[in-house]
């Protein structure tokens, strides 16, 4: 196929699969990549865009840079100075993709190709390439598959390549106000799926029929959803506690338990909820779980600030070890919006996830930082166990919580 470039002014469209986030917001983030491109002495960025995360469009960082994520693998050539140039397979996609994406010199054909050909013709084969990778799985810095480089290094020999993924990472954990207001709709919109799924809980439903409640609010409001998943355990005999992914046609019964993890938002900008109840009464020791859980989300909500440390949110984990429950191995924090980011913060000493706690003792948050609360508590030695959680972000004064469902409040749907 041969390459097309098309640089005509097309409208920017709203749609339901990308967040249309203004031209200034879009120059930051160009502004603020090729100034740490500067510091770092890198002539250009490829930002690749490939693996999603369950029905998300995935692409994360290169999203951040355009607004638009082609359907098989997109790539971005981004200078240390000047306009970006953005690399799709197919020339029938490119007037979507003007129609979205903030980056209009499109071209069409063999990306790799096309990328070896743009590097070459403006001169840059003895340049300092910065490789920056999907970002679905941003802590592992991943950046191209194994044959894409050895493609890049073969034609580009006296090219010195370098992973730039952690440091694009690092510009994205601070969300601009319209990032934040994104996410707020995000919350409300997850608060009403989750409302909505509680509402038709009742004998008989199926754990298929619950996660296609959550479908049909994402279809009536033109949003999106990487994941969402739904699952009942009997409280006498359960199961486990952990709803499964992939959602079957099991019944919901009297006197089960009920755990939800729905993500829901706009392109990559989602809210997350863990919910938690239950169909006739609980037993006392899900009631005390559930409370204890319920205790630690609260606190906090209501403790959190802006300059607090990683190393602080630790002992915020204190009551359930008093209760004498344990922390399901997790994290009480984790960054979240556009897929998993840092930090990872909260867990109990002899949790295996501890010495991943410990990279992040100084991490410092700031106001634009967002995250998600899980608490996630068991009985040790049994399948009992639950969780509540929520979304939210730091501010000037304090915390947002993203969410007005009351997570923390026993829900208990009537027989």
């Amino acid at each position: 196929m041969n390459e097309i470039i098309l640089n005509s002014k097309y409208n920017s469209a709203e749609n339901d699969f990308f967040p249309m986030f203004s031209d200034n917001e879009m120059e930051r983030r160009h502004v603020n990549v090729q100034k740490e491109m500067k510091e770092r002495e890198l002539d250009i960025i490829i930002v690749h865009g490939a693996l999603g995360l369950g029905n998300s469009p995935g692409q994360v960082n290169l999203q951040y840079l355009t607004r638009f994520a082609a359907l098989m693998e997109t790539f971005l050539i981004v200078p240390a100075k000047g306009n970006a140039t953005m690399f799709i397979a197919l020339d029938y996609h490119i007037p979507n993709a003007m129609d979205i994406s903030y980056v209009k010199d499109i071209r069409s054909g063999d990306c790799l190709t096309n990328m070896i050909k743009y590097i070459k013709n403006h001169g840059l084969e003895q340049c300092k390439v910065g490789l920056v990778g999907p970002g679905a799985v941003s802590y592992r810095y991943f950046t191209l598959f194994t044959e894409q480089r050895e493609i890049l290094s073969r034609n580009l020999p006296n090219v010195k390549f370098e992973n730039a993924t952690p440091w694009f990472n690092n510009l994205m954990l601070i969300k601009s106000s319209e990032e934040f207001e994104l996410l707020k709709r995000a919350g409300a919109l997850l608060d009403l799926a989750q409302e909505e799924v509680i509402q038709m809980t009742r004998p008989g439903i199926t754990h298929s029929e619950l996660r296609r409640i959550l479908s049909m609010v994402i279809a009536r409001h033109g949003a999106s959803s990487p994941f969402g998943h739904a699952s009942s355990f009997s409280m006498k005999d359960p199961a486990g506690f952990y709803p499964d992914c992939y959602p079957t046609r099991k019944q919901v019964n009297i006197g089960d338990i009920l755990m939800s993890e729905f993500t829901l938002g706009f392109g990559n900008y989602s809210g997350k909820l863990w919910g938690t109840w239950f169909l006739g009464d609980p037993t006392p020791e899900y009631k005390k779980l559930f409370e204890v859980a319920a205790l630690v989300h609260d606190n906090l909500v209501k403790n959190l600030k802006s300059g607090m440390k990683g190393s602080e949110i630790d002992s915020f984990v204190n009551p359930i070890y008093e209760a004498g429950f344990e922390q399901v191995p997790s994290f009480l924090i984790s960054g979240w919006s556009i897929m998993n980011h840092f930090p990872f913060v909260g867990t109990s000493p002899d949790s295996h996830y501890a010495s991943t706690a410990r990279q992040f003792d100084n991490f410092e948050f700031r106001p634009g930082h967002t995250i998600t609360l899980h608490i996630w508590v068991r009985i040790p030695n049994t399948l009992k166990g639950l969780w509540v959680g929520s979304s939210g972000g730091f501010t000037e004064t304090g915390y947002y919580n993203f969410n007005r469902y009351p997570v923390s409040e026993l829900r208990v749907v009537p027989i």
